[in-house]
């Protein structure tokens, strides 16, 4: 059995609230938040949007609460509403991950995908290395393959909510002052006269869940180095640019002007307009929508077929007619044959776990085994017959129990490995492939006869934390 290590993953911090709230309303609304969250993770929405809604009318546009708003309006299907919060912060802070992917989902979710994709664009260009992004941008890529359509005119005053893009040339100035080609006076001056001259533009970054630690000037001279050669995200270069600002080590003379609160009004009513072109068209053209996350069709599915990809009433009693694996001596060595019948996968699925089956299968298979003083290797071999086969394996999107990822039988019988759960956000997430392939080969170690161990390195380890395949928390 693998138990789950992490139970909740929730990366919006709370501790930003303080510094943007009077003193005498800062415990209440830290209190506020954190009972909103608490809605949030078990997965009552409403009651979260409230006390979310009551927090912004003390801290108007406060980043955290409105991102925490923004996922919990699009986990109930207000897509919309979701959308205006995403995009408030996208107005203060044009490359916030967390805002851009809300975006592309948000989108996605109203059938917009040419505009998801390139959110998903975007956010992935500030965090290259995510799989949950590459999954949402892999999905709506499909759907655009499959249903092509004509993309709802955007209004010309929404321009100013774009993220302007770092010049390709600024690069070079960079590599040169990490390999010190110049001089640190040389490159903190032009730094200075490009932000001044608003050719590149450093988004305020300075909420305490985004800030970066203080660090040295080497640690950010070398920062910057990585930046120049496509080693990190333009968002890790601004803000060793901010940092090196308050230092003192940029010096800016004109530092960019918000934009004043008339033209977020105006933004706000052009993205308005919008998303209500975008409803009409959709009405018009009676437009095929797939939602970017299939989480909740696929647990939407199974519930309808619970049976079919759960064996409980079929395996009760069962284990003890499991047949024994056979084995056979070649060169003075076990061979130990297994025969697994692979249960399909839920409907609607787009991670392809049986494949992957395949490398749990070469994990054990390429291991030494000792049975008493002989050595042994294991085999496995798939068939379409459930009465021969020694193990049964199957996907499940049910709770197998309380922070537990799978389960098996010792040596012969059942295998179950969970799919996703409800840890994420509250509401049911799936598990990428690699976490799912990790938990199968822990479940499939068990099947072959192997207990759990103490050795934290070990795969028969008995706690995991999986990662998720789309949450825009996880």
């Amino acid at each position: 059995m693998y138990s789950i290590q992490t139970l909740l993953i929730l990366s919006i911090s709370i501790s930003v609230l303080s510094a943007l709230v009077y003193a005498q309303t800062e415990n209440n609304v830290e209190e506020m938040f954190d009972l909103a969250n608490t809605h949030f993770v078990n997965g009552d929405y409403d009651k979260a949007i409230r006390i979310y809604d009551k927090i912004l009318e003390i801290v108007p546009n406060n980043i955290s609460t409105l991102k925490m708003k923004g996922i919990a309006q699009s986990n109930i299907g207000e897509h919309q509403k979701s959308l205006k919060q995403f995009f408030i912060i996208i107005q203060h802070r044009p490359n916030d991950v967390t805002a851009l992917a809300g975006m592309g989902l948000g989108f996605g979710n109203l059938g917009e995908y040419q505009e998801s994709l390139r959110y998903f664009d975007r956010a992935i260009k500030q965090k290259p290395d995510s799989i949950i992004l590459a999954n949402y941008k892999h999905f709506v890529e499909n759907v655009i393959s499959k249903y092509p359509y004509t993309p709802t005119e955007k209004p010309k005053g929404l321009e100013n909510t774009e993220a302007k893009p770092v010049p390709d040339w600024i690069r070079n100035s960079a590599r040169w002052w990490a390999s010190s080609q110049i001089t640190d006076d040389d490159f903190s001056k032009g730094i200075g006269h490009l932000i001044e001259s608003k050719i590149i533009q450093i988004p305020d970054n300075q909420d305490t869940e985004e800030s970066a630690e203080s660090k040295s000037q080497s640690w950010l001279k070398n920062n910057v180095g990585r930046w120049a050669e496509g080693l990190a995200s333009d968002e890790e270069f601004f803000k060793s640019v901010r940092q090196l600002i308050d230092d003192g080590f940029v010096t800016v003379k004109a530092q960019t002007t918000p934009k004043t609160q008339e033209e977020l009004d105006r933004e706000s009513y052009y993205f308005d307009r919008y998303l209500k072109g975008i409803a009409i068209n959709i009405s018009k053209e009676k437009r095929y929508i797939e939602f970017p996350n299939p989480s909740q069709d696929v647990i939407k599915k199974f519930l309808r077929d619970y049976v079919k990809w759960n064996f409980e009433e079929e395996i009760k009693g069962h284990q003890k007619k499991f047949p024994d694996p056979t084995y056979e001596i070649i060169d003075g060595r076990y061979v130990i044959h297994y025969k697994v019948y692979i249960n399909e996968q839920p409907s609607g699925l787009p991670l392809n776990h049986v494949s992957t089956l395949q490398d749990s299968f070469r994990f054990w298979e390429s291991r030494d085994f000792n049975i008493g003083n002989q050595k042994a290797k294991i085999r496995f071999e798939v068939t379409d017959l459930k009465y021969e086969a020694n193990v049964w394996v199957t996907w499940v999107v049910r709770n197998i129990g309380d922070g537990v990822l799978g389960h098996a039988h010792l040596g012969k019988g059942v295998v179950e490995v969970a799919l996703g759960d409800y840890n994420c956000d509250g509401s049911f997430q799936l598990y990428d492939v690699n976490s799912v392939k990790t938990v199968m080969t822990h479940e499939l170690g068990h099947s072959i006869g192997l207990h759990h161990t103490d050795d934290k390195t070990s795969i028969m380890y008995p706690s995991y934390t999986p990662s998720y395949a789309y949450c825009l928390l996880g």
